[in-house]
């Protein structure tokens, strides 16, 4: 038999009496989006099924399953679905008062308001459902009962902002789709089918994947494509046509054009000149 026992030590937390206004489900379809608007109370989200996009204070982020929205007071929001379905769990509270932030917010103004729930999924996904069922129903101590589940719901949320208060929904989008370019820039690629391998518009998708690399998508695959192309260029003696065809460009006259416009100077010219300063050195 295994007998554990297991004891909570002395921790610095932060009090949190948050006092449940509402809750509800949303079930929006194709196009849907609520406009902009703004509360005088918190409004917690979490995404149960699909994707949209949400708007706060003019800055916009993707959304999808699992994600948890944080909205603090007074601050102008929007959603939107992005997707044919995007159905969302939510609640409102006030009485919120945390040390260092101005009231009604559990976490700063400027910091991201979309949290992955990773692996809390299932705790949230419980959380919201039981809320929503309670305050639907009224049962005996249905207050009591939501309470409590909200300020278990803004703990959660302050565990994920404080362990990881750098990353932001995009984050990953950006990384894999940069990985993906570092991997397959031979191969043909378009903005159009970039963005919609993460489901997201092209025009979303470069903001984020610029604000995140520092340069647009297809900027970045250039560079990518140039530099390889240079590096084949003084380590290798293959045509030009075989390397610009190795780096994506099928057409030696587009591959020619692209890199002078790079560079500044041709193919063929970076080479000869690349050659000569190597055989000075030696």
């Amino acid at each position: 038999m295994e007998h554990l026992h297991f004891y909570p030590k002395s921790e610095k937390t932060t009090s949190l009496k948050p006092r449940v206004i509402f809750s509800g489900l949303l079930n929006g379809k194709d196009n849907w989006s609520n406009g902009v608007h703004r509360h005088n109370f918190c409004e917690i989200m979490y995404i149960s099924t699909g994707e949209g996009a949400i708007t706060v204070d003019n800055r916009e982020y993707p959304v999808s399953t699992g994600d948890i929205i944080v909205y603090n007071t007074g601050i102008f929001h929007e959603e939107r679905c992005t997707g044919d379905e995007l159905k969302i769990l939510f609640f409102a509270i006030d009485n919120l008062c945390i040390a260092g932030m101005r009231d009604g917010c559990i976490v700063p103004d400027d910091a991201c308001p979309v949290f992955k729930s990773g692996s809390y999924d299932d705790v949230f996904k419980t959380f919201l459902s039981v809320m929503v069922t309670e305050l639907s129903e009224k049962e005996a101590h249905y207050k009591s009962i939501s309470t409590s589940i909200a300020t278990l719901f803004c703990y959660y949320i302050l565990r994920l902002y404080e362990v990881k208060p750098e990353q932001s929904p995009y984050m990953n989008i950006c990384d894999k789709a940069k990985k993906y370019l570092d991997e397959n820039f031979h191969k043909e690629i378009s903005l159009v089918s970039l963005a919609g391998a993460f489901h997201i518009s092209k025009y979303y998708f470069v903001r984020i994947f610029k604000e995140h690399i520092g340069l647009s998508p297809m900027k970045y695959l250039l560079f990518v494509r140039i530099e390889a192309a240079k590096d084949l260029l003084i380590s290798t003696d293959m045509p030009i046509a075989k390397i610009g065809e190795s780096v994506g460009y099928d057409n030696v006259t587009a591959f020619n054009r692209v890199f002078k416009s790079s560079e500044n100077i041709s193919p063929s010219e970076y080479r000869a000149n690349a050659k000569s300063i190597i055989i000075i050195h030696d």
